[in-house]
């Protein structure tokens, strides 16, 4: 069975707003929250830290260039 995740060709993004005290507490969250998506390989494509928080964009890869792509698997 297919699943929605398996039909996607390369990226994932994500965006939202996290409660924290910095920037690198920002980045150490995303990182946390990202793995607990089973999405490891991520870049962090923007990243405001702003009064009670922080706002990001972050990419996440599900599939690169020379992968074992999960569309092509049956």
């Amino acid at each position: 069975m297919t699943t929605a995740r398996d039909t996607i060709i390369d990226a994932l993004d994500v965006e939202s707003f996290l409660l924290c005290e910095s920037e690198p507490e920002a980045r150490e969250l995303i990182a946390k929250l990202m793995q607990s998506l089973g999405l490891a390989r991520h870049v962090i494509v923007s990243l405001d830290f702003n009064g009670p928080g922080a706002h990001f964009r972050v990419r996440a890869y599900l599939n690169k260039p020379g992968d074992n792509y999960t569309w092509l698997k049956e």
